[in-house]
């Protein structure tokens, strides 16, 4: 079946509400326990069984296209057996993006996913639901039990078909389409990014100006009579879109709440820690915990659940860590207390330092000793 399906991911977010975190790169950049979000995207389509994919990348998308082509060599895609294309196209919205490549789209069938999102929807039960119904799209759905107002809602009939699609509505909007479309036990239904289309989409998207799949692709199928269906299910998904999100995407990952989306780097028997390069630090750390390379720690530091430490970090004596994501080159001194919180490339933590609740911190910030940070955003370069 897989042999009869590409996937396109699309990869052009900026990531402004991720802000500081974005300030120096895009968010499919944006690492998840030590991996690219985009990675995770990727991952989870070959997991699936998919030999073909499509990134179409946007804002940054040099430095994110040299990103993949480190990780995703030719040799480490010959061993896999896939085929990793990063084309030079410039693209206006989700439906243009697939416009751009769509002469390299040569499947029966192909998925479009997201870079921003860490999920894992069971793909292979998705596509072959989609084949089963002869669909021309099908769209990755799950019931959330608020705040559907921030996510595209559906309403679907007892045979799965999609009925009425809303991008983002109001609650009021919510309530009159139950009224008018639907019941209320079919309420709320919210699109999580992924679909599923027939190639026959392609005639439609090439010989039309349209530029968006929630606003404009969607409620076309739907006043035209197309088969569009909504493939609902309960599974993992977050929609990794602020500071707050993203801590929260972390502590999932170790979790294994996306299983088999797993953090970077190997697991160590039968416990939930995972050392990049097979490096086991010499720290007392607990479980559910990553590690990059090259670190160094100092006398009695502590590394403690739920906490991702990245690559080419200094750590003085008596730093506890927990509940928290630490980037790449960072150097953190003495006496330091870092608790639920972020810490972007390249900062520089004095002693005696209390970071807490939700305190974020922008890439090569420098924090003066005996700073105590409470649930604050520092930009970078920020002395």
């Amino acid at each position: 079946m897989t042999d009869k399906w590409n996937a396109v991911i699309l990869a052009g977010g900026i990531g402004s509400r991720l802000n500081p975190l974005t300030t120096n790169i895009c968010k499919p950049m944006v690492p998840v326990a030590n991996k690219p979000m985009v990675d995770y995207a990727i991952d989870h389509l070959q997991f699936a069984g998919i030999k073909k994919i499509i990134i179409v990348v946007k804002h940054l998308g040099e430095e994110l296209r040299a990103l993949i082509q480190s990780t995703w060599t030719p040799e480490v895609q010959a061993k896999l057996g896939i085929e990793i294309l990063v084309p030079n196209v410039d693209s206006l919205g989700t439906a243009d993006a697939v416009r751009k490549v769509a002469h390299l789209i040569d499947s029966e069938n192909f998925v479009v996913s997201m870079a921003d999102i860490v999920t894992n929807l069971p793909m292979r039960e998705f596509m072959e639901f989609h084949e089963s119904k002869k669909a021309q799209a099908t769209v990755s759905m799950k019931r959330i039990e608020e705040m559907a107002s921030k996510y595209g809602n559906a309403l679907i009939d007892d045979d799965s078909r999609i009925i009425r699609f809303l991008e983002k509505p109001s609650s009021d909007e919510i309530y009159i389409s139950a009224l008018t479309g639907g019941t209320a036990d079919t309420l709320p239904i919210i699109n999580t990014g992924i679909y599923c289309f027939n190639r026959d989409i392609l005639d439609l998207i090439t010989s039309t100006d349209f530029m968006d799949f929630g606003k404009n692709i969607f409620p076309y199928l739907l006043e035209n009579t197309y088969d569009l269906y909504g493939f609902v299910r309960d599974y993992y998904w977050l929609d990794v879109g602020n500071p707050t999100t993203y801590l929260w995407s972390n502590w999932d990952v170790l979790r294994l709440y996306g299983f088999p989306i797993t953090p970077n780097g190997v697991r160590q028997g039968r416990t939930n820690v995972w050392y990049e390069n097979n490096e086991n630090p010499a720290i007392n750390h607990d479980n559910f915990v990553c590690f990059g390379h090259n670190n160094t720690f100092g006398p009695n530091c502590q590394v403690k659940e739920l906490s991702s430490i990245g690559s080419h970090c200094i750590f003085g004596e008596n730093v506890t860590v927990n509940r928290s994501v630490i980037w790449d080159h960072c150097k953190i001194g003495n006496n330091v207390i870092i608790e639920q919180s972020v810490i972007a490339d390249g900062c520089e933590i004095g002693d005696n330092c209390v970071i807490r609740s939700n305190t974020i911190i922008g890439p090569h910030s420098k924090i003066s000793n005996n700073t105590k940070l409470d649930s604050q955003t520092i930009k970078e370069d920020n002395s």
